[in-house]
């Protein structure tokens, strides 16, 4: 790790509530307390862990997320969310996958973008964040627009 923790404030501990599959762009945490951090700055490191303790740290200005197990650190931002459920079988995205949520929302994903994975009735996780909102799906993001 990059980074002294010494000049930086411990000021909260944690657990990631679902799958952790590093650092990369546009990723959002969420914390088993309900909180919701979105990665502020592209960083990519791969690394897997199911439900990892992690601690945030501050020094006054830039808060980082540091996950148990994990020799790096990236820079977060506290983030308000929308919580769903998508209401079928899910099997990732390809370009222009739609997304039915259980709250009644439908969402096109707005980049293009390739990931298979399988999941039936998975959690969603959705924020806004300057123009633009970004889905988290096990672990797993996707820059998506509201249809209704």
């Amino acid at each position: 790790m990059d980074i002294d923790l010494t000049k930086w404030k411990l000021v909260k501990t944690g657990q990631i509530e679902d799958e952790f599959e590093g650092f990369d762009e546009e990723m959002i945490f969420e914390l088993t307390d309900g909180t919701v951090y979105y990665q502020s700055a592209y960083k990519y490191r791969y690394h897997y862990a199911y439900r990892p303790t992690v601690k945030i740290y501050s020094d006054g200005y830039t808060k980082i997320i540091v996950p148990n197990g994990m020799n790096d650190y990236a820079k977060i931002q506290e983030t308000t969310a929308i919580k769903s459920k998508i209401i079928n079988d899910f099997k990732g995205w390809s370009g222009d996958t739609i997304f039915e949520l259980q709250n009644g929302q439908i969402w096109k994903q707005d980049k293009h973008k390739y990931k298979y994975f399988y999941s039936y009735r998975p959690n969603a996780i959705i924020i806004k964040t300057g123009s633009h909102y970004i889905m988290t799906v096990k672990g797993k993001s996707i820059r998506v627009k509201r249809i209704k």
